[in-house]
């Protein structure tokens, strides 16, 4: 358990690090997203992300194999990302006396970076499932979400900031309000909008995995058919 949330507390501070010392480029952001989840990821799956956890925990909820004792790790790998994240904001203000944060570009209003965020985050949460459940790989799930996490900071960027992930969101708005002052208020954005979109992942998933493993299972069957007649 300890080396879970220590993973999970690593991982998220390098993220969030690399966030605030880059000032959200995208390409660091992925980067330092895939190299994270390979250096920690074999010991705790590498969520680094509490909306990712919560579509893990939605997965299993619907699946009937969330147990008690996981649902309880899984709320302190939260706490773990959180406590990373502000650790990971305020080092990295320290070394470049920037303070990263996130809130609504001008020309958007709030509905618009919510539901950017909302997007995005739940195209991140089904894409992390997906390939941890069909590939059973620690690399592809860095690849898949550091894709997804770069593509929408390519789209949305511009509008939200491109975070989908609340514990970046508050660690860096939480940082620049004690050192400035202000961008706190829009949090709720990048806090709400991210957690919903996890949810909503956790269901799709779960309904395209079943869906494959259904035609998986149809082509196994019909090759099974297909060899006992030539035979």
């Amino acid at each position: 358990m300890i080396r879970r949330l220590v993973a999970e507390f690593v991982g998220t501070f390098f993220l969030v690090f690399g966030v605030g010392v880059s000032q959200g480029q995208p390409f660091t952001v992925g980067g330092t997203l895939w190299a994270a989840q390979i250096f920690t990821g074999f010991s705790s799956g590498g969520q680094f992300n509490p909306a990712v956890t919560l579509a893990i925990i939605t997965r299993k909820h619907i699946t009937k194999t969330l147990t008690t004792t996981e649902l309880k790790e899984y709320m302190l790998f939260i706490v773990a990302q959180i406590t990373g994240s502000i650790m990971a904001a305020l080092l990295s203000w320290g070394i470049v006396r920037y303070a990263a944060y996130f809130d609504v570009a001008l020309g958007y209003n709030r509905g618009e970076a919510f539901l950017a965020e909302f997007l995005y985050t739940t195209l991140l949460c089904a894409n992390a499932i997906m390939a941890g459940v069909l590939t059973d790989s620690n690399l592809l799930v860095g690849a898949a979400v550091s894709m997804s996490v770069t593509a929408g900071d390519w789209s949305v960027g511009n509008i939200s900031g491109g975070c989908f992930n609340p514990a970046v969101g508050f660690g860096v708005n939480l940082i620049h309000l004690f050192k400035d002052g202000d961008h706190f208020g829009n949090t709720w954005i990048y806090i709400i909008g991210p957690l919903i979109g996890g949810i909503l992942g956790g269901l799709t998933s779960t309904i395209f995995i079943k869906e494959l493993q259904t035609q998986r299972s149809k082509i196994a069957e019909e090759a099974d058919v297909d060899h006992q007649h030539s035979t």
